[in-house]
């Protein structure tokens, strides 16, 4: 695994970002918190120096020099390494009690080196003190404490923050490179795949997993395009071979049609009858490819714009007196009804919805017996409107009624009825145009076929 191309991932990208927001974060907090403990402890010190610096006022008052002097002694002998100093000292700066050695120039609050007995020097800036040093009557009395807590503090804290941020930003990185890692891996499945539908294998898919993350949602995509990809060259190459299969025995028949017509042209007979069977040959396969051309345009055809309100009921009263004499004429019974109380009232094309009825009813006649009755039906439920097609003929099997609205599919295999095979799959273009539902039921016997459409309230103005 190329493991440039991991580092560089999404993932690990995401991850690196966010692990320097991450330390700026902390930088920040480290600089606030810094502050506000250096506050704190500062102000807890002051308090607490304040409180000290009281109390030995107060004993002085109340028991004089002797004992305030014995008091600052036995406090400095029992203070660890110096960190607690006092200092008492007379008018002229000659040392009376305690570790403070040398008087100090200024009063009030100071933090600063102090010459402690047995400590640092004036110069030696290595331990800080903050203290508070102001007169007792004829006296100045000093009390301190070393800052090295402070410092402990901020070192203490400082460490924390630096291991803690170390540890999480190596969680962070690794969790980036295995996230990334795994990225990495899907893609170069989803690689692999195209790679192989490329070279023709339509059976190949994208792998998912249970994570259901991004990358499981292009692919589970991707397989939904690639399943319709793959019906789309089956049909394409059914398509193909049926186009071949209607076209041959036209043209085989022009091509003889038109060797006939030589022959009499050189015996000096009339080829009359031969060019017209010829001419009708080519006329036929004209419209197939008419009729194909059409269903190309009307799947095509856009989202709807031009579209006008179609009176439903006015095309169909129409057609049935046309199929109502044809059927007739094959020994068969065509009965229409629709609420004369009712408006059906649509938006869409009228010379599709009209060759789609055309179709529809062709495909009955066609297809029942003498005999047998066609039931055609316009009703509305609710917001909707419904066409009924129901016949008593043979019908379509179950498992052949999602096949016949393909191009040149035909229930016949052999092909020898005539037709297209192109009427259902006009019929089904048609209808999603309109947006309109279209199914296939058992009339018990024959075919019922439904075309739901929506209704329109109100009409529109121009």
């Amino acid at each position: 695994m190329d493991r440039g191309n991991v580092l560089s991932g999404a993932a690990f990208s995401a991850v690196l970002l966010s692990t320097m927001v991450f330390l700026t974060v902390l930088l920040i907090m480290g600089v606030v918190t810094h502050g506000y403990i250096q506050r704190s402890v500062t102000q807890d010190m002051r308090e607490d120096l304040h409180t000290r610096w009281e109390l030995l006022a107060a004993d002085y008052r109340d028991e004089g020099t002797t004992p305030l002097v014995a008091l600052i002694e036995s406090t400095t002998l029992a203070s660890a390494k110096n960190r607690q100093v006092v200092g008492l000292f007379a008018l002229d700066g000659t040392p009376l009690a305690g570790n403070v050695k040398m008087p100090l120039d200024t009063s009030g609050w100071q933090e600063a080196p102090l010459h402690v007995a047995g400590g640092t020097q004036p110069d030696d800036h290595s331990v800080s003190y903050l203290y508070r040093s102001a007169p007792l009557d004829d006296m100045t009395l000093v009390v301190g404490e070393a800052m090295d807590r402070v410092a402990l503090i901020h070192r203490t804290m400082f460490r924390a923050l630096a291991i803690s941020g170390f540890i999480v930003v190596q969680i962070m990185l690794w969790a980036g490179y295995i996230f990334s890692r795994k990225s990495l891996r899907k893609l170069e499945r989803l690689e692999t795949t195209l790679a192989r539908v490329s070279d023709g294998d339509m059976s190949a898919r994208m792998a998912l997993s249970s994570d259901n993350d991004q990358i499981d949602r292009i692919a589970r995509r991707m397989n939904a395009h690639l399943d319709a990809l793959s019906r789309l060259m089956v049909t394409t190459r059914t398509t193909a071979a049926a186009v071949a299969h209607d076209l041959k025995t036209p043209l085989a028949r022009a091509y003889l049609g038109l060797g006939r017509v030589l022959t009499r042209v050189e015996a000096g007979e009339d080829p009359s009858a031969e060019i017209e069977d010829t001419q009708a040959e080519l006329e036929g396969m004209n419209g197939i490819f008419d009729t194909f051309l059409r269903l190309v345009r009307i799947e095509a055809g856009g989202d709807g714009a031009g579209f006008v309100e179609v009176d439903l009921a006015a095309l169909l009263d129409d057609l049935v007196e046309t199929y109502r004499v044809v059927a007739e004429e094959n020994g068969q019974r065509l009965v229409y009804e629709r609420p004369d109380d009712e408006r059906f009232v649509i938006i869409g094309d009228a010379a599709m919805l009209r060759q789609m009825y055309i179709n529809l009813l062709q495909n009955a006649v066609t297809h029942c017996n003498e005999g047998d009755e066609i039931r055609l039906r316009l009703d509305r439920e609710a917001a909707r409107i419904l066409l009924t097609i129901a016949d008593t003929g043979p019908g379509i099997p179950e498992a052949a009624r999602k096949t016949v609205f393909e191009p040149f599919h035909r229930l016949d295999p052999s092909r020898s009825k005539p037709g297209s095979g192109l009427g259902m799959a006009l019929v089904r273009a048609i209808a999603e145009r309109h947006e309109a539902r279209i199914t296939l039921s058992d009339n018990a016997p024959g075919l019922r076929v439904v075309v739901e459409f929506a209704f329109v309230e109100q009409a529109i103005h121009s």
